[in-house]
């Protein structure tokens, strides 16, 4: 399959998930999910972050594998909203804006539902969220990485995008707490004809 100019081709048949279980360094936040299945390329990077952070803090993951049936609970309201907000849109329009926010769960789909994106935050060790400038997934103009938050905040985003990046996760412009490896977005972000991991669902 080619989606904007980037072929997506399962490297791994089938495709297989790990699930996640809480370090002294990495805690799993119930708010949104209790499913913690990743693919394991993931996980070892996750690993990987968590023991390269400065002492006293840690990851906390608030999402990862997504269903495709999770996404489109996530997607109607976002949509059903922008086009109550834009009712001079056309519905691509809608659609499409709608996309910037939430992936489609048509089509190809979310790096959730291909196991291989995470929503993650930095927290202290006495598992308390440290302050990003906005909430976890919460859709406001402070929410893309490089908006103007505060200092404290800043350099919080900077810490979470510098650690992860250095294990290969690439961050989503739009959203401070996305990163992702191997799906759509990671080839899009890193100027890769390919990626390798396509949905699961």
């Amino acid at each position: 399959m080619i989606i904007g100019g980037i072929e997506i081709i399962e490297r791994d048949t089938p495709p297989r998930l790990v699930t996640l279980t809480e370090t002294g360094r990495l805690f799993l936040n119930p708010l949104v999910t209790n499913d913690w299945r990743i693919r394991p390329a993931i996980k070892d990077r996750l690993m990987a972050a968590s023991g390269a952070l400065p002492d006293g803090l840690c990851l906390m993951l608030y999402e990862a594998f997504r269903s495709r049936a999770r996404q489109h609970e996530l997607w109607q309201p976002v949509f059903a909203q922008i086009s109550a907000d834009h009712p001079d849109w056309t519905p691509k329009q809608h659609y499409t804006e709608t996309s910037r926010w939430v992936s489609p769960p048509d089509g190809f789909g979310s790096g959730h539902q291909a196991g291989a994106a995470i929503d993650i935050t930095l927290a202290t060790n006495n598992r308390k969220p440290l302050d990003m400038g906005t909430g976890m997934q919460a859709f406001t103009p402070l929410t893309p990485t490089a908006s103007d938050v505060p200092d404290t905040a800043r350099q919080n985003r900077d810490v979470l995008v510098n650690t992860l990046q250095a294990q290969g996760l690439i961050n989503y412009p739009d959203e401070w707490w996305h990163f992702s490896y191997g799906d759509r977005l990671w080839a899009e972000v890193t100027g890769q004809t390919q990626a390798f991991f396509a949905p699961i669902d």
